[in-house]
């Protein structure tokens, strides 16, 4: 069994922002890897397993991620406001 350790930090408005983006973008990275892992190299069986390990992989670690993402949202909105989970760009 691991030892589980915590880790407190201090973020920026901006600086919460870029983390909740990088995490959304990371989140849809590992679901594209989950649901298109399987769809190529059908034809050999043993890339078809690895590539089953990696979608089951990558799904597991895209639930983590979903819970981090969830959480930090959950109290940077508490915090800078609801506005801070939105990304997009506005003109410049």
């Amino acid at each position: 069994m691991s030892v589980l350790r915590e880790l407190k930090t201090s973020l920026l408005d901006w600086e919460t922002r870029v983390v909740l983006e990088s995490l959304s973008r990371e989140i849809q990275r590992l679901k594209d890897i989950a649901e298109n892992s399987t769809d190529e190299d059908e034809d050999e069986d043993e890339d078809e397993d690895e590539d089953e390990d990696e979608a089951a992989d990558a799904g597991n670690d895209c639930l983590e991620v979903v819970g981090l993402k969830e959480r930090l949202e959950t109290e940077a909105a508490s915090i800078f406001g609801d506005q801070i989970k939105d990304f997009s760009r506005g003109e410049v």
